[in-house]
């Protein structure tokens, strides 16, 4: 009973007309908190550390910043290279990663620095996803490609990057048409994750091998996808507004399932949105989902009865919709950030940089060290030294990888090369030694 005290829904939409984003009482259905701005963009709001909240423009090339202990709740404007398409946080605070085009910017949210600029999407970003011990993210976009990056070795050779194209762990092709969303669940390197296209299918894949482990069918293309803690049962949201639930643990097991051919309880619908479902969301226990939709209306959902237990009303169409637990302070309004936020530079930040003097008093305090309490002293003394960028993302790969981390490391460099060897091969073959028949 207590989970559902303290979780609350945090929601967003297009329209900014009463506000950018509300906190909703699951119980009453009445708001906690607001924050008003612009209308934000579809997977464009994130809390940063418990200690900010993050928004990208439904329009603009901005970013909209809140502090979560003023009551005023006077926003900051991070000023962009273009609109964000996509944003995400990693679980300890310290990077943002957001899709501008077809690129990936990632910041360092201590400094504000531009660490990477990934440039691998051949179209628009349109989701980001960490994974839980924020060892890699997820990319899923318009090229109709999934994206698997080691935070890490991004980070090592982002610097150097300019000009060069990143290559990620691994490149999934499985739809055929863009993807739309993407979820990764529990277990860091070896979690589940799962991606929804629009070619009306869901794919569950594991992050470590990219293998594929399931890939479910449905009679409409899906814009949105979660699962719960225990991992299962799969959401799906259509374009006609049904929310699809899949057991996963349905026997037998199968590598591929069709939704309309289940006719033995396996698979069953959410009816009630009346327009297309853009985000999804579970709550800690399992118990109820939260969902938003083009209809102007964020529902929330018993899920073993499948009933609408509350609406929650917009202006616009729902753009974000997630079930979280509230930090007091975000109730009480009281106080003020334990550390603040620089503004997002717009270049390539370079190892020659010295460090800003206005952020050098600043540097050692990492915004994730009010989520998890603490923070090594080695990582502090990095930061109040100003050491580079490499060295930084060199201790934290020891720290957190091992020497697990550096064979896989190494294979995974081993795989890069090939890859390079083999495009190299095509391109003498066909231009030098001109095998397709011309003289």
């Amino acid at each position: 009973m207590a989970a559902h005290v303290l979780e609350a829904a945090l929601t967003s939409d297009t329209s900014g007309q009463l506000w950018s984003s509300c906190l909703w009482d699951l119980q009453s259905g009445t708001t906690l908190a607001t924050y008003k701005g612009d209308g934000s963009a579809p997977r464009g709001l994130c809390l940063l550390g418990n200690q900010y909240l993050l928004s990208a423009a439904n329009n603009k090339p901005l970013i909209h910043v809140w502090a979560l202990q003023r009551r005023d709740h006077v926003q900051q404007r991070m000023v962009c290279g273009g609109r964000v398409s996509a944003m995400a946080v990693s679980p300890d605070g310290t990077l943002v990663v957001a899709g501008i085009a077809e690129k990936i910017n990632i910041w360092q949210v201590c400094t504000g620095n531009l660490l990477a600029v990934l440039t691998r999407h051949y179209q628009g970003v349109t989701c980001l996803s960490f994974t839980d011990d924020g060892s890699h993210f997820l990319s899923g976009g318009e090229d109709n490609l999934v994206l698997v990056w080691p935070v890490h070795s991004v980070l090592s050779g982002g610097s150097t990057a300019v000009g060069h194209s990143l290559e990620p762990r691994h490149t999934l092709s499985h739809h055929s048409l863009p993807v739309t969303d993407l979820y990764c669940g529990c277990g860091g390197l070896q979690a589940r994750a799962v991606s929804a296209s629009l070619d009306q299918t869901c794919k569950l894949f594991e992050v470590s091998s990219g293998q594929l482990l399931l890939s479910v069918s449905f009679d409409v293309s899906i814009t949105s996808v979660t699962m719960d803690t225990a991992e299962t049962r799969l959401f799906a949201g259509g374009t006609n507004g049904n929310i699809h639930q899949v057991n996963l643990h349905a026997q037998p097991v199968q590598r591929e399932r069709h939704f309309e051919d289940s006719k033995d309880g396996h698979a069953q619908v959410f009816k009630g949105h009346s327009k297309q479902v853009t985000c999804l969301s579970v709550s800690m226990d399992g118990s109820q989902l939260l969902s938003g939709s083009h209809d102007h209306t964020a529902r929330l959902w018993d899920i073993p009865s499948m009933q609408c237990i509350r609406t929650f009303s917009h202006k616009g169409a729902v753009t974000n919709a997630m079930l979280i637990l509230p930090p007091s302070h975000m109730l009480e309004g009281r106080g003020k950030p334990s550390a603040p936020l620089p503004q997002f530079k717009r270049h390539l930040y370079t190892q020659g940089e010295d460090i800003e003097e206005g952020t050098r008093n600043t540097v050692d305090v990492r915004i994730g060290q009010y989520r998890k309490g603490h923070v090594s002293d080695r990582v502090q003394q990095d930061y109040t030294e100003q050491k580079r960028i490499h060295d930084y993302t060199e201790q934290k790969d020891i720290q957190e990888k091992g020497d697990h981390g550096s064979k896989q490391d190494l294979e995974f460099e081993v795989k890069r090369l090939k890859h390079i060897n083999q495009e190299l091969y095509q391109y003498a073959a066909q231009n030098i030694f001109n095998t397709n028949g011309k003289s």
